[in-house]
């Protein structure tokens, strides 16, 4: 297992044009190796590396748009009429009997990382695919106390939202504009207290958002909860992310503050719905002073099949003074798709996606984009 998870990854990055063959040729032959020493192991032996669990996947996509080029504000399959090698994903996670736990989450490489990489971590990069290293966190579970606590530290998802980074856990291959522009990843420490079955109590402190370690860090604070509903048909998930609130312009850096809330209902047994909105601002923006920006999305999933899901979005995300995507108005998103498992380690995404602008022409001079992905994701 891990000398085919070692040889893939190599392959990729070396298909992706981030380091050269002449840099990979050492570690090749380190791989190559291994191979005969391993391949006498126990296969249980062989989906672990030096006591981490080794999973990932390969997500590649191909979009064709009425936008030439670059649909971007959308994303995060951006590249219009070429194919994407979206994510080359990397997991590792190792637990311990104490209730301990490290893991970590690589972009390995992937053009994802044009949207989720912060500053002062991998940020001088300027390639189409690159590496990200989203996620990587050393986490603790305390039984004794309340219902359970958990703390983790390290570099971890910002905790609010519907969607993920990771591609399999979303049914649609493109996302909201409400989850690309706000914080994807925020570093620093998160506690999470479980008061009782239906309500947890979550708070952290971190140094900014979608920023590492870095001369512009700023305290930042995390504040929410997560509430079920008794009977088990809807729950609440609200978060807030104060900080000074003030754009850093000696550096570039954005420290908004957003407030999150998400509301889901289970209609059946098959189909759920999912609200969200979310505000936020910012203070001393070049040329407008304080940004705000406004958010509504709803989000309706059906179980068809054992094997397949399909999901509908219809999203309105005002940026009212371009401060998030960089040209001012009121998007209009609506986006359909399927996600069919066709084995265990393959799926596939067929996608069809409209979105409006009220106010400017961000797509290729247009206001109005028209979208059709296939996205394809194969586990390893």
């Amino acid at each position: 297992m891990r000398i085919s998870v070692a040889c893939g990854c190599l392959l990729v990055v070396l298909a992706s044009g981030v380091v050269s063959g002449d840099e990979l040729s050492s570690v090749v032959d380190e791989v190559l190796t291994e191979v005969q020493d391993e391949s006498l192991e126990p296969a249980e032996a062989r989906r672990s590396l030096l006591g981490f669990q080794v999973t990932g996947w390969t997500e590649l996509s191909v979009t064709a748009g009425t936008a030439g080029g670059d649909h971007r504000p959308m994303g995060f399959n951006y590249q219009s009429n070429e194919f994407l090698l979206q994510q080359n994903w990397l997991s590792l996670d190792r637990e311990f009997d104490s209730g301990t736990r490290l893991h970590s989450d690589w972009i390995l490489p992937g053009s994802d990382y044009q949207f989720t990489r912060a500053i002062g971590i991998f940020d001088n990069q300027d390639v189409r695919h690159g590496i990200d290293p989203v996620q990587f966190i050393l986490s603790r579970e305390f039984d004794s106390v309340g219902e359970g606590l958990e703390l983790t530290v390290g570099r971890f998802f910002a905790p609010f939202g519907v969607e993920s980074i990771a591609g399999p856990e979303n049914t649609l291959v493109s996302h909201s504009y409400s989850f690309i522009y706000n914080p994807f990843t925020q570093t620093g420490g998160l506690a999470q207290l479980t008061i009782n079955d239906s309500l947890t109590l979550r708070g952290g402190v971190v140094i900014g958002s979608d920023v590492f370690i870095h001369p512009s860090n700023t305290p930042t604070f995390l504040a929410g909860f997560h509430w079920d509903d008794p009977d088990g048909g809807s729950s609440v998930d609200f978060l807030s992310i104060t900080s000074n609130g003030r754009y850093d312009d000696r550096y570039g850096v954005h420290n908004p503050q957003v407030f999150d809330l998400v509301v889901t209902r289970e209609v059946s047994d098959t189909v759920s719905i999912t609200l969200e909105g979310l505000g936020g601002y910012e203070k001393d923006f070049p040329g407008v002073g304080t940004a705000y920006w406004f958010s509504a999305v709803g989000y309706v999933d059906w179980s068809l099949e054992d094997d397949l899901d399909a999901a509908v979005r219809v999203e309105l995300f005002n940026d009212e003074h371009g401060n998030r995507t960089g040209s001012p108005g009121l998007y209009t998103g609506v986006t359909g798709g399927l996600s069919w498992r066709w084995t265990d380690d393959l799926v596939v995404r067929p996608e069809l996606r409209f979105d409006h602008n009220t106010e400017s022409r961000p797509f290729d001079g247009d206001r109005m984009l028209l979208t059709a992905t296939l996205d394809v994701i194969i586990r390893w």
